[in-house]
């Protein structure tokens, strides 16, 4: 397998991942990828962005894994101070670091359970500008699951429904092909990663 040198993990921290339609929820699954990914990088420089309605570099490229992994429980919607779902943006601050890092032609890797109002455009243009390929790793299921709240119940929309966030695999996967990205579906075991692997993208 050929070795990609630098990653960068770009994570949707939205208030839909706290969903629970993948047990135990969304952004558990998702932080627990994470740290699987981590386990299996055995060398190379990784970073991590999170984002919500904007984005946050939480580390920038390193080669200690472990200091991402430290992180990892601390990450949660909570924490995000805009509401929203903002993933151009974080793949264009990810594609900035590679930049920064002169570690032109690295991967990133987009782990969401949607993409609304995505500019692909502009995304096209950091990646060509970093040289760095995307693959979107997308999270929930097509049935969705609503989205406890702090202080019990779930969260409503403006009309008083339960708001219940579903993947749509069709739309993300129509993005994903628009931006030329490898999209996968995450799996209880290392499926996701392995094909994603497979493709020379990720170890």
């Amino acid at each position: 397998i050929k070795r990609a040198d630098a990653l960068v993990i770009v994570l949707d921290m939205s208030a839909s991942m706290l969903a629970a339609d993948i047990q135990p929820s969304r952004v558990q699954r998702a932080r627990q990828k994470v740290l699987d990914l981590l386990d299996a990088r055995k060398e190379g420089v990784t970073g991590l962005v999170v984002f919500a309605g904007d984005a946050h570099v939480v580390t920038p490229l390193t080669d200690d894994t472990r200091t991402i992994a430290n992180l990892m429980p601390a990450l949660s919607p909570a924490m995000m101070p805009l509401p929203g779902a903002n993933a151009g943006s974080a793949i264009e601050m990810a594609a900035e670091l590679l930049i920064t890092a002169g570690a032109q032609g690295g991967q990133i890797l987009l782990m969401t359970d949607g993409l609304p109002g995505f500019d692909a455009d502009a995304v096209k243009a950091a990646l060509e500008n970093s040289g760095a390929t995307l693959s979107i790793l997308a999270i929930g299921t097509p049935s969705g699951a609503p989205i406890p709240l702090p202080n019990g119940g779930f969260l409503k929309d403006d009309a008083g429904e339960i708001v219940i966030p579903a993947l749509d695999r069709a739309a993300i996967s129509a993005i994903a092909a628009e931006v030329n990205a490898a999209y996968e579906e995450i799996t209880l075991d290392e499926a996701d990663i392995e094909a994603l692997t497979q493709r020379d993208l990720l170890v």
